[in-house]
């Protein structure tokens, strides 16, 4: 005798409305976001906080693939891979992207910023930013940058000898991004310098390829190249500013609501890089000290012996990409100093 089962009204709804909802959220787009960051890292959060956000708002119409630590290749393979339509959405420093677009170079002179609020009205400027997108969508054809973040702090030197002045470097073999500034600065300051990609420098460390690195102390801890650099000295040379670069094609193939969407979710994300590194930062030097590494600030007279690094990277800039992108970056950074002094000024009541 053979019994059927029959399913009950609430069974059949159950599984209509399953099936309603399984379709309404099968994603018509993907969005591949590709970095170099360790999963440690703050930046690898800031891209979780997007695609967290782009999928909840989209309804699962955009399904967001997050591939950190160089899964995808250096910074140069992630730019090339979003110029050439295979990724979506990636982010370097400026040398990251130095070998596309030059010019943007201009923000890793020496000693430009001098502190973390100028950075803060900089990474804002919309005058600058609108002009460096437009530049670097000319010139890469696809390349559309979304906008500026911090990363992790900012930038200092760390070698496996103590450091307190600029002499102390001497020789010393030091790790930079594939940038001609990075490079020209420390070569102005008699360093060897030695680019090596990111997800090579524990074992070029590890090796001796090379003895030092300029980098944010979070990156350092972060990734355990604390386990050969024990000496940093504060020197604040440039900040880790990040560019975040989106494939231009696609961002247009999206209906018009979700091209909001994926714009305030870059909203979220900015939010989270600008704040999160500097709520983090006690954490890391606390690890890199009790690894038994050494932080030394720099007295003025100190600091002075590291600005001789500044003027031969303006003039080889110049001399190579003309002035106009270091005017451009200078009067962002005016803008910054007056707003801030006014700022200041309305605070103090004076």
């Amino acid at each position: 005798m053979t019994v059927t089962i029959r399913p009950g009204p609430l069974a059949v709804g159950l599984c209509s409305v399953l099936a309603i909802t399984s379709s309404a959220q099968a994603a018509e787009f993907t969005m591949k976001i590709a970095h170099v960051s360790a999963t440690t890292q703050p930046l690898s959060t800031c891209a979780e906080v997007m695609k967290s956000y782009v999928e909840r708002y989209s309804n699962g119409r955009i399904e967001v693939q997050h591939y950190p630590a160089g899964q995808l290749g250096t910074f140069r393979e992630n730019v090339e891979a979003v110029q050439l339509g295979t990724l979506e959405m990636t982010l370097t420093s400026g040398g990251g992207i130095a070998n596309f677009f030059g010019p943007i170079q201009a923000f890793d002179i020496p000693y430009l910023f001098a502190d973390d609020q100028v950075m803060d009205k900089v990474m804002a400027d919309r005058e600058l930013t609108e002009r460096l997108r437009a530049d670097v969508l000319e010139a890469t054809g696809t390349v559309r940058l979304m906008g500026m973040t911090g990363g992790v702090g900012w930038r200092d030197f760390f070698a496996n000898v103590p450091v307190k002045t600029a002499a102390d470097l001497e020789g010393v073999k030091m790790r930079t991004v594939e940038s001609p500034v990075a490079m020209e600065f420390a070569s102005a300051l008699g360093m060897n310098p030695t680019p090596v990609p990111w997800p090579e420098l524990y074992t070029s460390l590890a090796t001796g390829v090379v003895n030092g690195t300029k980098n944010a102390l979070s990156d350092v801890v972060d990734t355990s190249l604390n386990d050969y650099v024990k000496y940093a000295v504060a020197d604040h040379h440039t900040h880790n500013l990040i560019f975040w670069w989106m494939s231009d094609p696609w961002l247009k193939s999206l209906p018009e609501d979700l091209q909001v969407v994926v714009a305030d979710g870059f909203h979220e994300l900015s939010k989270t890089c600008n704040g999160l590194p500097g709520a983090l930062y006690l954490e890391k030097y606390e690890k890199f000290v009790e690894s038994g590494g050494e932080v030394h600030i720099p007295t003025e007279e100190e600091k002075a012996s590291f600005l001789p690094g500044q003027q031969p990277v303006i003039d080889w800039f110049v001399e190579k990409y003309g002035s106009e992108y270091y005017d451009l970056v200078r009067a962002a950074v005016d803008r910054a100093e007056a707003e801030i002094a006014a700022e200041r000024s309305s605070f103090t009541g004076e």
